[in-house]
């Protein structure tokens, strides 16, 4: 399969480089995990300004009609530098959630704000033991008089829901099925807590006590709401590759670097010849990486269903960034435990992603029941 890049995705590629090089070196990443919002709205501005926000959205919503392939390539270079925003939740899983909708009204009320920068919104769509519900969601509802509903529940892992306006979860609708909400942040009963997990990143526990909503809260119709985060899913993994695939490009070039640069006994490290061979290791890790989701991305940018080769990304980039990243910690030693270095941003990043959507056993029998196995 054949993956040069358009011309158009070279210069995203090149300009996405260039902007997250200068403006996200680690020392920016480090001060928004300590930052409360957690990103920088000067530099969200900026990323809306340049179109990113809109990447893949028409035109008449103020997007930029790109295809998802692009998205993907912006998603690599956001990897690269482990780029701290809302971009995930709100203008990718929020956004094309209300794309698919096929509401026009809603969507001309909230997309050109969302892809502005203007208003953020975020998902809440796994339970209390952090996994995807949204086909049997234990978020419920109770019916009331006037079309209105209440939802009783918890949502985890819900990214940056301390500044999002809205948060749209999937709850169980008695005789209709699982039915897509938004709820707006001053909806009464609805609290968030912040998890403290090993990325430190903005995620929040999301518990609503009694919230209630409206009809016009619905997106999509009753019953549907599985429908349309199914529709998304398969993007929001390859997504998560393309992060995987940016952040075991800047292990692998971190660890070559340090190993021409240590000297130890009188030489460089990367003299030793064990030592280039696990260089090696992580340089096949990147690769392989890079050609297996690629060709999930590229198919799913073609709208050619591909549950299989998303399945088999995913699966593949889990271990080999965990891999890469513990490779990297062997060759490094003690320093790259430490705060002062990088190394340990990364190896946090290639566990939570891993964890993301299921680890790669779970992936791996996806794959196998593709196979009809």
């Amino acid at each position: 399969m054949e993956f040069s890049l358009k011309e158009e995705t070279k210069m995203l590629q090149s300009n996405a480089e260039k902007f997250f090089k200068e403006k996200c070196p680690s020392s920016f990443v480090k001060s928004m995990l300590q930052d409360e919002r957690g990103y920088s709205p000067e530099l969200w501005k900026e990323m809306a300004d340049l179109g990113w926000l809109g990447l893949t959205y028409e035109e008449k919503f103020g997007g930029s009609g790109g295809d998802f392939f692009d998205l993907f390539i912006l998603f690599e270079e956001m990897g690269k530098a482990l780029f701290p925003s809302p971009f995930y939740a709100s203008c990718f899983w929020a956004g094309f959630l209300i794309k698919e909708c096929a509401d026009e009204e809603i969507k001309n009320s909230l997309l050109p704000s969302i892809l502005k920068g203007e208003k953020i919104l975020t998902i809440g769509l796994r339970n209390e033991q952090g996994i995807y519900d949204h086909k049997n969601p234990t978020l419920k509802t109770q019916e009331n008089k006037g079309h209105s509903y209440t939802l009783a529940g918890v949502r985890l892992f819900v990214p940056y829901a301390q500044v999002a306006e809205e948060v749209l979860v999937v709850a169980q609708v008695k005789n209709e099925g699982p039915t897509l909400f938004r709820v707006k942040k001053e909806r009464e009963g609805l609290k968030h807590t912040f998890l403290n997990t090993i990325t430190k990143e903005k995620t929040f526990a999301l518990t609503l006590e009694r919230v209630k909503v409206g009809q016009e809260d619905i997106l999509g119709t009753l019953g549907k709401g599985a429908d349309l985060v199914e529709k998304v899913m398969p993007k929001a993994v390859a997504l998560k590759c393309a992060e995987m695939v940016g952040g075991l490009f800047r292990v692998l070039h971190m660890t070559v670097d340090y190993m021409k640069q240590r000297v130890q006994f009188g030489r460089p490290l990367g003299a030793l010849q064990v030592v280039q061979h696990y260089c090696v290791d992580i340089a096949t890790l990147l690769d392989t990486c890079r050609l297996i989701a690629y060709q999930a991305a590229s198919l799913l940018s073609e709208g050619i269903p591909c549950p299989k080769e998303v399945a088999m990304a995913k699966a593949w980039c889990s271990d080999a960034y965990k891999r890469a990243t513990q490779i990297a910690h062997q060759l490094h030693g003690g320093i790259g435990f430490t705060d002062e270095h990088d190394l340990h941003l990364y190896y946090k990043h290639a566990k939570a992603c891993e964890m993301e959507f299921g680890d790669s056993w779970w992936h791996r029998q996806k794959v196998a029941e593709e196979m009809g196995l």
